[in-house]
């Protein structure tokens, strides 16, 4: 990836060595990192000029991350997708956000902390542009994180849209206000209530005959990703928008390429999807039947994924 420009505009960051230490916080300006310490020293984040996002989140010294949360507009395929082709007609989307190339990065200090921009073009035809945005609040820690997908024309319509998140194994259990307590779509909303519930990635991995997506959750306003001791990460709605979200055992990819769940891999992370977005899962009349259209998205809408983050 490219390792985009630096603005130069009033209130931007220079890529030289520098901290502001105050007892709202502590930001420091380094030559490929901006590291935010908050202001009871408890909370911190890690923005990377070179890796085009955070790559390190921590709280007490718990590592809430392994490395950056990665463009996602793809999701495993369903039994009905396999049955009417979805993988064919989508399949401009499959590696669009996992081979995107960071175009451009800028980086401002703030009243309150700091803003750092990321624009990826897409790996796709159209090379549609998404936008990857950080504020972090130098006092509290607390991250407002946006990610917006710009729109592309001509273009099938897209499976997801959001951020997919590799963390440490133990942080395994999920807690979230939103339908459930089973997995629920953009048409099958029926199968779930509104309310809070508490679930597994275990349990959240459905074991289809053959590995497939599974565990999502529609409506979400805010969900805690949570280790045994009950420490972990806090997502809540910062806009109007609701968004989805799943913690599972395997990642999108992982999931895709087995053909049999003996074919999975050893557990050894757990992966978190916050998607501002995600299309049905079809199949209302038969197996193979698509999505009907109102639950299909439009690749020529924009789609933002809007949170924020804190650790406890």
């Amino acid at each position: 990836a490219s390792a985009g420009t630096d603005s130069t505009a009033s209130g931007a960051i220079p890529p030289t060595a520098d901290s502001d230490t105050s007892d709202t916080g502590t930001v420091t300006v380094g030559r490929w990192n901006i590291g935010v310490v908050s202001g009871d020293g408890r909370t911190e984040a890690l923005l990377s000029r070179t890796q085009g996002g955070m790559v390190s989140f921590k709280r007490d010294g718990r590592e809430m991350m392994l490395r950056r949360p990665a463009i996602t507009c793809f999701r495993p395929l369903t039994d009905n997708d396999r049955g009417n082709g979805s993988g064919f007609d989508r399949v401009r989307w499959f590696g669009a956000g996992r081979y995107a190339r960071m175009a451009n990065q800028q980086f401002s200090q703030t009243e309150t902390g700091v803003i750092a921009e990321y624009t990826y073009t897409l790996a796709e035809p159209g090379e549609t542009q998404v936008a990857v945005r950080y504020e972090v609040d130098a006092a509290s820690g607390r991250v407002h994180l946006t990610a917006r997908y710009a729109g592309a024309t001509d273009a099938p319509t897209l499976p997801a849209f959001g951020l997919e998140w590799t963390l440490p194994k133990q942080y395994e259990n999920l807690r979230f206000y939103g339908l459930g307590p089973e997995e629920t779509y953009r048409d099958r909303l029926h199968g779930g209530k509104l309310g809070i519930f508490e679930r597994t990635a275990a349990e959240d991995n459905a074991p289809y005959l053959v590995p497939q997506e599974t565990g999502n959750h529609e409506d979400v306003r805010w969900a805690e990703v949570l280790d045994a001791q009950g420490h972990g990460m806090r997502i809540s709605q910062a806009g109007s928008e609701h968004f989805a979200a799943s913690l599972l055992p395997y990642s999108s990819l992982m999931l895709e390429e087995a053909t049999h769940q003996n074919e999975l891999p050893p557990v050894r992370h757990t992966f978190l999807r916050l998607l501002a977005a995600q299309m049905g899962v079809g199949g209302d009349d038969s197996w193979g039947a698509p999505v009907h259209e109102q639950y299909q998205l439009p690749a020529d809408r924009a789609y933002t994924l809007d949170v924020n983050l804190e650790l406890f």
